[in-house]
């Protein structure tokens, strides 16, 4: 997860740094004015595609764990693993669609409002 992070600070040229220390500045300024303003883009746009999984769960750990005992849906069910269980077991493959499109638009509706406002503050950070 760190390694986008990691590429974007090797990414900065080392004369902006170069440039900071013959001006005087301590590590926290060069920090400050420099690194996380050139890492700015990648952080907004490393948080956008972050919100768009936030409403999915992990479903292959929970499966694997759950696995088709009754007892423990009320306290680790997903949506992922009940739209699997309604398709397999209750056979409601309409109210599966349902709850399966809804995660999808609640989560494109959380990438597209946070892109609005990202494109609000500094335009050249949305992704579109």
């Amino acid at each position: 997860m760190n390694t986008p992070y990691l590429a974007a600070i090797t990414g900065i040229d080392d004369s902006y740094y170069e440039a900071g220390r013959i001006d005087g500045a301590t590590r926290w300024q060069l920090i400050r004015h420099i690194t996380i303003p050139l890492m700015l883009p990648t952080i907004s746009i490393l948080t956008l595609l972050a919100l768009g999984k936030i409403m999915y769960g992990s479903f292959d750990m929970i499966y694997a764990i759950v696995k088709d005992n009754g007892l423990l849906y009320p306290t680790v069910d997903v949506i992922d693993t009940y739209v699997f269980r309604s398709l397999r077991t209750i056979g409601n493959p309409a109210q599966a669609m349902a709850v399966g499109l809804y995660q999808s638009v609640v989560g494109f509706i959380l990438v597209w409002g946070s892109n609005k406002i990202v494109k609000k503050i500094n335009p050249d950070h949305a992704l579109f």
